[in-house]
């Protein structure tokens, strides 16, 4: 607990324990996991009603803004998201389309998602396709 005055200073009532490391040990690898496949800190604090920024969430990303330039195959994209093949083939949020074996574009709700979560556009930039 911390106590704020008047002048502007900050005083620490009551500090926090330290927390109890999780006790079932694949939980807590999955945890680790999902952590360390994470790019940056996407979650904003205090935001309720709006899903969640995975890691998964942010492969999907990169796919679809690499994909909003054309035409590209997984294989183009798996330096920036290694799960590409994954995420293409099951198209969990309905982003994507699959053209013909291997090729996929984006939907009009993949770009609504960038819209809504606009990705670096250097991540895309690297990525040029060959067809």
């Amino acid at each position: 607990m911390l106590s704020v005055s008047d002048g502007g200073t900050v005083d620490v009532i009551v500090s926090p324990q330290s927390p109890a490391p999780r006790k079932n040990a694949k939980r807590r690898s999955r945890l680790v996991a999902e952590h360390k496949r994470r790019k940056g800190d996407p979650a904003l604090g205090g935001i309720n009603r709006s899903p969640i920024m995975t890691a998964y969430r942010q492969q999907a990303l990169i796919c679809a803004a690499a994909l909003q330039q054309g035409l590209v195959r997984p294989r183009d994209i798996r330096p920036h998201a290694p799960d590409v093949a994954k995420i293409l083939r099951g198209n969990v949020y309905g982003w994507f389309d699959n053209v013909e074996r291997g090729v996929y574009i984006l939907t009009a709700l993949g770009a609504e998602a960038l819209q809504r979560w606009p990705q670096d556009v250097s991540i895309a930039e690297d990525i040029r396709p060959d067809l």
